[in-house]
């Protein structure tokens, strides 16, 4: 899932094919409660993550170390953690909504982590996500980190498998076990504004049945369309009735169209990220001829949203604004 450039319980369900409906507690995947160790004591915290791999601890963590995609989850529900690792898609102005002062950069990118900066951090866990993705990888601990980091911190992961309402479910789950709140400000706050926007998204999908979207990561030797439901945002939208273009995708997370056909799926909407807009390829004549382009429905929009319900939230807003003036223009 990885393409990148150098650079407690919801509140009211707002329709059966929402996001936001009626969710208390996570997937089989990942789950928390109290468990006994092998003398027979009950430990104080323990959770199941994706893998299998139960962690129990003696006391609740309080000392997180998170990484880009679970840091802003955990400040939502008001839980600061002491470290954050990796890069954050989210916007400058969607990050300006947490306090960040006092939380060390563990590393600014997830391909150099310190191990000394996660010893002096004195953590009790570190939290990440998990995917299926190649046989199963974490977000942004990757390769001999994985190894590096347990062997000094307990570490866990959130499946995000399963689309968006399950993932969502499982982070509150866990988040809840931490001493998070869904009282914290910015999860109320955000949470509102989410169930508003998908009604508005749901009742424009209704009208728009012909109108297929598309996302694109405009790489140099081709262009990649990506399989909505694996991404945060694109699995909300699949959920909330927005048609896709078909595709035809070996591994479940991408399918691949060279520069020569880039309309091998055909679509109505493009939706690149911004971090991806300024790509010379997007200049390829055979990509400026697509009915799409040529009409103007070339929109910045990040499906990889991460999970916090500030990041969906702000991509479903321009989402919304590309997705309502949007005709179908494909033969």
């Amino acid at each position: 899932m990885r393409r990148r450039r150098t650079t407690g319980t919801w509140a009211a369900a707002v329709g059966a094919a929402l996001l936001l409906t009626a969710c208390s507690t996570g997937s089989d995947a990942g789950s928390s409660s109290p468990t006994a160790d092998a003398a027979g004591e009950t430990a104080a915290w323990s959770y199941t993550d994706a893998r299998g791999k139960t962690v129990s601890l003696d006391e609740v963590p309080d000392r997180i170390i998170a990484t880009a995609d679970t840091a802003p989850v955990l400040l939502e529900y008001g839980i600061r953690p002491v470290g954050i690792i990796g890069f954050s898609r989210l916007s400058e102005e969607d990050l300006a909504a947490f306090d960040l002062e006092g939380i060390e950069h563990i590393s600014e990118t997830d391909t150099d982590i310190s191990l000394e900066k996660v010893l002096a951090a004195d953590a009790d866990l570190v939290l990440d996500i998990w995917s299926s993705y190649n046989g199963g990888n974490f977000g942004s601990i990757w390769g001999d980190d994985i190894e590096r980091v347990e062997g000094v911190v307990p570490m866990v992961g959130v499946n995000i498998t399963d689309g968006a309402a399950t993932t969502l479910a499982d982070f509150q789950e866990v988040a809840l076990s931490l001493g998070g709140s869904e009282t914290s400000p910015v999860y109320a706050k955000e949470s509102a504004e989410l169930a508003e926007l998908s009604e508005k998204v749901q009742a424009v999908a209704a009208t728009k049945t012909d109108v297929a979207v598309a996302y694109a990561i405009p790489l140099e030797t081709s262009v990649d369309y990506a399989v909505p439901t694996w991404t945060p945002l694109g699995s909300t939208l699949v959920d909330l009735g927005v048609t896709f273009a078909e595709l035809d995708s070996e591994d479940g997370f991408w399918a691949s169209a060279s520069w020569e056909e880039p309309g091998t799926y055909p679509a109505d909407l493009i939706l690149v990220p911004s971090t991806w807009a300024d790509a010379p390829q997007l200049e390829t004549p055979t990509f400026t001829a697509l009915p799409a382009v040529a009409s103007g429905q070339l929109a910045q929009v990040e499906l990889r949203t991460g999970y916090s319900l500030t990041g969906i939230t702000s991509q479903l807003e321009a989402f919304l604004a590309a997705y309502e003036p949007a005709a179908h223009v494909t033969g």
